[in-house]
């Protein structure tokens, strides 16, 4: 299995940088994983939305499973998520892609072109944390998996 998180904006402040890429380096240690952002900052139009989203589109298409991450989506906990991630696992999915709006949000065709919609929680975070909790999510879900104590 492998995990591409794909996020429309720019990750500006470099101690987000540093969080992201140290949960991904982690997170390499039980499976591969990309993130990438898009490179163009975008204002808040449908049509901006929808021509980040298009930049992205075609990496997000590749999954085996997509996934877009919205407030209104599918509420996991931390437990749940693990348990969807070995789901995925024995399903021998090979990719999951999740998809993350930048500073206006994200485009509506990312969330029909997508399998899942999760939510975080229902505050409303900045997009640059929202990929942070997401990497430490998805990094904590694999330490359950496997039985280690970084969850408590």
């Amino acid at each position: 299995m492998k995990i591409q998180v794909l996020g429309i904006g720019k990750i500006r402040e470099p101690y987000f940088r540093e969080a992201i890429d140290e949960y991904s380096r982690r997170i390499g240690y039980y499976v591969p994983i990309r993130v990438r952002d898009s490179a163009k900052e975008i204002s808040g139009s449908a049509q901006d939305l929808e021509a980040a989203y298009g930049r992205l589109k075609k990496e997000h298409h590749k999954a085996d499973l997509k996934v877009a991450l919205d407030r209104k989506g599918r509420t996991l906990s931390s437990e749940e998520l693990a348990a969807w991630f070995e789901k995925a696992m024995f399903n021998a999915v090979d990719l999951i892609s999740f998809v993350i709006g930048g500073p206006h949000g994200l485009a509506r065709s990312a969330l029909t072109d997508s399998d899942q919609t999760i939510s975080l929680g229902a505050v409303t975070l900045p997009h640059q944390m929202a990929r942070l909790l997401l990497v430490e999510q998805v990094y904590r879900a694999f330490t359950i998996i496997r039985g280690e104590p970084y969850h408590k």
